[in-house]
């Protein structure tokens, strides 16, 4: 009960934080020039919500619905025109925020695709809400003295500008709590950056102060720079935080007649300005997000060479003293010393487990070589799947009882299908592999079954799970699961495995509802098509 009353409490704060930053955005976007009184070039509102129903889900949409039929209820609209344009707010962030989840979005901004699926969206997405607004003005009455298609674009443009310059400060700055830097020079560094921001903005969009060495700068492009030491610097969160700065002082100069869109229009100058902060956003996000692409390349370097030097070492250490074992033993035996036959058969023993873990771990490095350099064929066969699932999980067994764990397995001796047969037992063996070491003990269940021409085989443990946060990220390249116990693993056989599916043509998921274990599921066409022998995963 008072885990629910949590949640409600929560709920409730959220909803009427929603609607009051709704409201009053909208009322100070609609103190700029409005066409029609109901269109303007300035609103915050749209990137709001599209923040808002990403982040905290599409439960919060009778509130986006409720704020904006309270803005345009309050500025003289028939209820019925009210209610059709609070319609249009509300899908267009409800649509916004569907497709940023279908594109894998992630509110980092930290890949070129996150910027472009937000742009696509902001571009995309907005044009509903300007359509079904137009229709509301078309059928209400009203009669902008600048026409209706006016009307359309600046109520489009405001839209978007929301969504470009409010909603990536809302992803970005959400996403976890801000480490604040104890090194002086960086906060003045980060205050020398601001200050220099407010006075290139005020030169070029207020023209003061007047003294001859600022008054000769004419144009935006002196912005650049500033901007670009913001991207380079301070990280997408840094270059959001400096956009917004600019938007917030160049709107308004640009509305008093001043700066360089002067001599248009009331209507006019707005919508210049706003469709250079839009180009200015595009450009500056797609630089930071470059560079975070770069920076996070080299920490991946870096962590592979750490991951790759420790992992291959441990079983060349080994390996090392079993055969120093196995010499010492040899020459006592041959020297009258009496060593057992056996005991040298388990430290050769020792020796071929340790080989065959570098065999394993020199090809997982050769698989990624392949896949980057665009060489990963598949050799298709016919395949029996019990017979492969037997394989792998036979030479697993014992390593499973030494875990105190099971292997429990189901499917019909009927499945079959052409793939190859030494990936699908590799990924088979990487899944169940990671069930031993994450499950806790407790029984491992490996199922198989085909329907309408898809093999489907679950392989489930009953660990603790592996977060939502985290379930997308396990499977790219030297990514593992963050865990109390010290797992071994470069972080490569999901990533593998996943390429693998993709190569046949079908995927590689996983559910999870920590701390109820992990279930994860490879599905392929029963028959692989026959490109796929040359495919290599995009």
């Amino acid at each position: 009960m008072a885990g629910e009353a949590r949640r409600a409490a929560t709920l409730g704060l959220e909803a009427t934080l929603l609607f009051a930053l709704y409201v009053l955005t909208a009322r100070l976007g609609l103190s700029f020039f409005a066409v029609g009184g109901v269109a303007t070039p300035v609103w915050a509102p749209t990137g709001i919500a599209l923040g808002a129903l990403t982040i905290r889900g599409r439960r919060l949409w009778p509130v986006v619905a409720a704020a904006a039929f309270a803005v345009n209820a309050s500025i003289g609209l028939p209820l019925w025109s009210a209610a059709l344009i609070a319609c249009g707010n509300t899908m267009e962030a409800l649509i916004g925020s569907s497709v940023l989840r279908l594109l894998g979005f992630e509110r980092e901004l930290g890949r070129l695709r996150d910027v472009l699926a937000l742009l696509l969206v902001a571009l995309g997405s907005t044009t509903v809400s300007a359509t079904v607004g137009f229709v509301a003005a078309l059928t209400g009455g009203l009669h902008p003295r600048e026409g209706f298609g006016e009307l359309w674009a600046v109520w489009w443009v405001g839209d978007v500008m929301g969504a470009l310059l409010v909603a990536p400060a809302i992803f970005v700055w959400s996403t976890a709590r801000p480490r604040l830097s104890r090194h002086p020079l960086r906060w003045i560094e980060g205050l020398v950056l601001g200050v220099t921001l407010v006075l290139m903005t005020q030169v070029i969009f207020h023209r003061y102060p007047t003294l001859y060495a600022f008054r000769i700068v004419r144009g935006t492009y002196a912005l650049f720079p500033p901007l670009i030491w913001a991207a380079l610097r301070f990280e997408q969160r840094g270059t959001t935080a400096a956009l917004l700065l600019v938007a917030i002082l160049a709107v308004p100069g640009a509305a008093s007649g001043t700066g360089p869109f002067s001599g248009a229009p009331p209507e006019d100058r707005l919508v210049m300005v706003q469709f250079y902060m839009g180009v200015t956003v595009a450009s500056m996000l797609t630089l930071g997000a470059a560079l975070a692409e770069r920076r996070a390349a080299l920490r991946a370097r870096d962590e592979f060479i750490s991951i790759a030097s420790h992992e291959l070492k441990t079983p060349l250490t080994a390996l090392r003293l079993r055969v120093a074992s196995a010499i010492e033993q040899a020459s006592g035996w041959s020297n009258g010393g009496g060593a057992s036959v056996e005991r040298l058969a388990r430290t050769l023993d020792a020796c071929d487990k340790a080989s065959r873990r570098l065999v394993v771990l020199t090809d997982d490095l050769l698989d990624v070589s392949r896949l980057a350099g665009g060489r990963f064929p598949l050799h298709l066969e016919p395949c029996a799947v019990m017979d492969v699932v037997e394989e792998a999980v036979g030479r697993l067994r014992d390593q499973a009882a030494a875990a105190r764990s099971s292997i429990l397995v189901e499917g019909a001796p009927s499945i079959s299908g052409v793939w190859d047969c030494s990936r699908l037992e590799q990924v088979l063996t990487n899944l169940l592999s990671n069930a031993i070491k994450y499950g806790d003990g407790k029984p491992i269940h490996v199922r198989a079954s085909a329907k309408e021409g898809w093999l489907t085989i679950q392989v489930q443990d009953g660990g603790q799970g592996i977060a939502l946060a985290d379930q997308e990220r396990i499977f790219r390249p030297f990514e593992r699961v963050e865990d109390k116990k010290r797992v071994g693993g470069m972080g490569l056989g999901l990533y593998i495995g996943r390429q693998i599916a993709i190569a046949h043509g079908g995927r590689l998921t996983v559910q999870s509802a920590p701390p109820n274990g992990a279930s994860f599921s490879l599905e392929l066409p029963l028959a692989a098509p026959a490109s796929a022998a040359a495919r290599t995963p995009a």
